[in-house]
């Protein structure tokens, strides 16, 4: 028996809808376990990551995806048709190389602007209340490292939309040959995905509409509703679980899949690093939060480590990490081996 496709995410959230849209793609069937947007406030998953503060988080029997790149990643190796690397009209060839390079592009420098441009602390009646909250705002401030000052926010507000408006000429500019997705293939693939998050975003908040709308980049916004309409008829409505169901199916299921993944080592590795290593991994830009465990693979791309708590919580996982944006320390028993 196959373990079902578990995403651990929160309703809204930018980055989950990445992976939504991958399955629609895919058109794959998947279970939908609803978290809270508060990193506190999520227990039951914290069972799973060890540490890890960011959604959303795919779970596959007992193995545990960290991080939207190395999810797609996933869900294209076990599932490979149809591919979120769709060729190019008329050719035998993918953008792969430039489709992972486009992930980079948005969300570095687009969503670093996005985010300045969320409403948080703000007590704007239209905005969700959600951002007001002491709880977001704390919980944001810690995820970040530094306290969100609200008037510092707004005084950089122009200085973002120009931000996002450059990148708007540049999507507007791709779609001036009238092609249906934004790597002329037959169909949206993972471009398409990384493009269409912040549109997607900006419109339900309504958070940069001076720059964002449709009369300035009409053909930008007919490509989103396109993309938006595709995915919605291609999608999959998911089965709900609670994170105790969740937990349950990871306790039935051993790591690597049983035993359909490979255990890899990396030869190349520059740092000597080899299985049984214990190491600390953090991501290099926010929310670092230490995991800890010993190494059981490692791939030129990615990692996977058995956290050293799985021993006090009995559910035995192992928990993927992408190598691309994140910091892998040895071990060297000043921290430890945490606590949940």
């Amino acid at each position: 028996m196959e373990p079902p496709i578990i995403l651990h995410h929160f309703e809204g959230s930018l980055f989950s809808e990445k992976i939504v849209w991958t399955l629609s793609i895919k058109k794959l069937k998947w279970t939908s376990v609803i978290v809270s947007p508060i990193s506190k406030q999520r227990p039951l998953l914290q069972l799973l990551v060890h540490g890890y503060r960011r959604v959303p988080i795919l779970q596959i029997g007992s193995d545990i995806f960290i991080d939207t790149k190395l999810i797609m990643e996933e869900l294209e190796r076990r599932y490979p048709e149809p591919s979120i690397f769709p060729k190019r009209n008329g050719s035998d060839k993918s953008d792969k190389g430039l489709s992972l390079a486009m992930s980079t592009w948005v969300d570095n420098y687009i969503f670093s602007s996005t985010f300045i441009l969320l409403p948080i602390g703000s007590k704007e009646p239209t905005k969700p209340k959600l951002f007001s909250t002491k709880e977001f705002v704390e919980d944001r401030s810690s995820l970040i490292g530094a306290p969100i000052n609200v008037e510092k926010r707004a005084s950089e507000r122009s200085y973002h939309l120009d931000k996002i408006r450059i990148s708007l000429d540049w999507i507007e500019l791709q779609f001036s040959d009238d092609r249906d997705w934004f790597l002329d293939t037959p169909y949206p693939g993972i471009a398409d995905i990384h493009v269409a998050m912040n549109l997607w975003f900006y419109d339900i908040l309504q958070i940069a509409k001076e720059v964002a709308n449709s009369k300035l980049y009409p053909k930008t916004y007919s490509w989103l509703s396109r993309f938006l309409k595709y995915v919605k008829s291609n999608g999959i409505k998911p089965e709900k679980i609670s994170g105790e169901e969740a937990l349950e199916i990871a306790k039935k299921f051993k790591p690597f899949n049983g035993g359909k993944m490979k255990i890899e080592q990396d030869p190349n590795d520059i740092n000597k690093r080899k299985l049984g290593d214990n190491v600390i991994i953090v991501p290099d830009d926010y929310g670092k939060t230490p995991v800890i465990g010993k190494i059981v693979s490692l791939s030129n791309s990615r990692i996977g480590i058995r956290p050293h708590v799985v021993d006090k919580t009995g559910i035995e996982v192992v928990t993927w990490f992408p190598r691309a944006g994140y910091v892998i320390k040895p071990d060297n028993g000043l921290i430890g081996v945490g606590k949940l």
